[in-house]
C-alpha cells in the first residue's frame, strides 16, 4: 500500500477513468474524476487534491489550456500535474511541461509504469511541501530568536552600567577592565547572532533583478565606511566596472562585507590601499577586489567561506566570521561565484564572477 493521497482524474473517457481509478484504489489512493474541463475547475474550487491526472485532448477544451487556468491559482500551483496523452509530438510534449506539467504519461499506458511516475511525483510533492514548512518553522524561529536574545544582551549592558554607579569611584582598574570585557563579549556575541541569522534568511530571498552600476554601489559604500575611520590613510582605487543583473540591496551587502574586510585587514598598513577593477572573463561579467593587506594562507582558502570559519585570530582582527559565507551565498543567488587569492602579510584579491545575460 502507498502513503495515503488523493488524485484527481480529468478525462472525457469514462472507461479510462474505470480503469484508472481500480488501480489507484488498489494502491490505496482516494479517486476523484472529472469528465469535463468545466467540471474539473468546480471540483478543484471546492476541494485541492494531491495530484491531478489529465487528458490533453478533452471534449470541451484542451487539457493544456486548462492546466494553464490551473497554474495561475496560487492555491493550485503545487499541485503536480501528470498529462495523459495519446500525442507524440514534440511540440505538444514541451508545451504541457513549460505550462507546468510535472510528466507525461503515453495512452495507452503501462500499469508499472503508470503506478512508478504517480508514486514518484507525489513523494517529490510530498517532501516539497514538508520542506516548505520546515522553512517556514525556521523563519519564525530566526524570528523570535532574533528578538528573544537582544533582551537579555540589553540587561547585561544596564547591570553593568547599574554596577558601575554603584561602585562609584571605588571600582579599580581590574573590576573596569573586567566589565568592559564583560560588556565586549556580550556585544560580540550578538554580533554573532544576528549575523548569522541574516546568512539563515539569505536562503529566501528572492533577489529583484535589474541592471546596475556597481562603481556607484562601491563608492557610495566605501565613502560610508571610511566615515568610521577617519584618521587612517586609505586610498582606494576603483576603476571602471562592468554593469551586472542584481539585487540592489544583495549587492550593497555584499559590497559592504567586501570592502569592509579590505578596511579591517588593512588597519595594521600605515598606508592601505584597496582597488577595484572588472572586466570580461568568457561569459562572466568580472569585478575584482585587491588590498594590500594581511592577507592568507592559500592552504586555508577552501575555509574562507565557511560560517564561523577564520584564518585571523580575535585578538588580531575582530569579526563574526560569516561575512564572506553571506557573500558566497549572495553570488550563488546571482548564479555567480567568488575565488579568493591571498598571500601571508602581502594582502588578498577576491573576484566576483556575474553571468551575463
Amino acid at each position: 500500500m502507498s502513503d495515503y493521497a488523493e488524485i484527481l482524474i480529468v478525462d472525457d473517457m469514462p472507461d479510462q477513468i474505470a480503469y484508472s481509478g481500480t488501480l489507484l484504489k488498489a494502491e490505496g489512493y482516494r479517486v476523484f474524476a472529472a469528465t469535463s474541463g468545466k467540471s474539473a475547475m468546480s471540483f478543484l474550487g471546492k476541494k485541492i487534491p494531491d495530484m491531478i491526472l489529465l487528458d490533453i485532448q478533452l471534449g470541451d477544451t484542451n487539457g493544456l489550456d486548462l492546466c494553464r487556468k490551473i497554474k495561475k491559482n496560487p492555491a493550485l500551483n503545487n499541485v503536480p500535474v501528470i498529462f495523459l496523452t495519446s500525442e507524440t509530438s514534440p511540440d505538444i510534449i514541451s508545451e504541457s511541461f513549460a505550462l507546468g506539467g510535472c510528466d507525461y504519461v503515453k495512452k495507452p499506458f503501462i500499469k508499472e509504469e503508470y503506478l512508478a511516475r504517480i508514486r514518484t511525483h507525489l513523494k517529490i510533492a510530498h517532501q516539497q511541501r514538508d520542506l516548505t514548512n520546515a522553512n517556514n518553522e525556521l523563519n519564525m524561529f530566526c524570528s523570535a530568536v532574533s528578538h528573544d536574545l537582544k533582551a537579555p544582551f540589553n540587561i547585561i549592558n544596564m547591570l553593568i552600567d547599574m554596577l558601575r554607579g554603584e561602585l562609584g569611584e571605588n571600582q579599580g582598574k581590574g573590576v573596569d577592565d573586567i566589565m568592559n570585557m564583560i560588556v565586549s563579549k556580550a556585544t560580540q556575541t550578538r554580533v554573532m547572532i544576528e549575523r548569522l541569522l541574516e546568512f539563515s534568511r539569505m536562503c529566501n530571498i528572492k533577489p529583484n533583478m535589474r541592471l546596475l552600476d556597481p562603481k556607484k554601489t562601491a563608492v557610495e559604500t566605501f565613502g560610508e565606511l571610511r566615515e568610521l575611520e577617519p584618521d587612517r590613510d586609505i586610498e582606494f582605487i576603483c576603476g571602471d566596472l562592468p554593469e551586472i543583473m542584481g539585487d540592489e540591496v544583495l549587492i550593497q551587502t555584499m559590497m559592504k562585507n567586501l570592502l569592509g574586510n579590505a578596511i579591517k585587514y588593512t588597519s595594521k598598513r600605515k598606508h592601505a590601499v584597496i582597488e577595484m577593477s572588472g572586466g570580461n572573463d568568457n561569459n562572466y561579467s568580472v569585478i575584482r577586489i585587491k588590498d594590500n593587506g594581511s592577507g592568507f594562507d592559500m592552504t586555508y582558502a577552501d575555509k574562507l567561506f565557511q560560517v564561523f570559519q577564520r584564518l585571523h585570530s580575535e585578538e588580531e582582527f575582530e569579526g563574526s566570521g560569516v561575512g564572506l559565507a553571506l557573500v558566497a551565498r549572495i553570488m550563488k543567488r546571482h548564479g555567480g561565484y567568488i575565488t579568493a587569492f591571498g598571500e601571508t602579510d602581502k594582502g588578498a584579491e577576491f573576484t566576483l564572477y556575474f553571468p551575463m545575460t
